[in-house]
């Protein structure tokens, strides 16, 4: 298992355009990383989230993020084999919420 307190790996930084990568760590970014990973990452990045997070913890934020796409959320509640209606970002609800794509 990754270190949690080490910076994350540079082939990472890509990603994570918009803060300060050299001030992210898995602890306490966990969420935020694993939405990013999934929806940016190529099979390198996939790999290490595997590796550091495992698959439940992916899954949990597939089912709970709302910052995914629709369409990263389709992939990975196939590739987790995750019931569509146990993923928010495909409910009814969330697709209805004004301003939210």
């Amino acid at each position: 298992m990754t270190d949690q307190s080490a910076p994350l790996p540079e082939f990472l930084r890509p990603l994570f355009w918009e803060v300060d990568f050299d001030q992210l760590r898995v602890r306490g970014h966990e969420r935020y990383i694993i939405e990013r990973v999934l929806e940016y990452g190529d099979d390198q990045a996939i790999r290490w989230l595997y590796h550091t997070f495992g698959p439940y913890a992916i899954a949990d934020v597939v089912r709970r993020s709302r910052k995914i796409s629709r369409n990263t959320a389709t992939l990975w509640a196939l590739v987790l084999g995750i019931p569509r209606e146990q993923v928010q970002c495909l409910s009814k609800r969330y697709r209805l919420t004004p301003g939210i794509f």
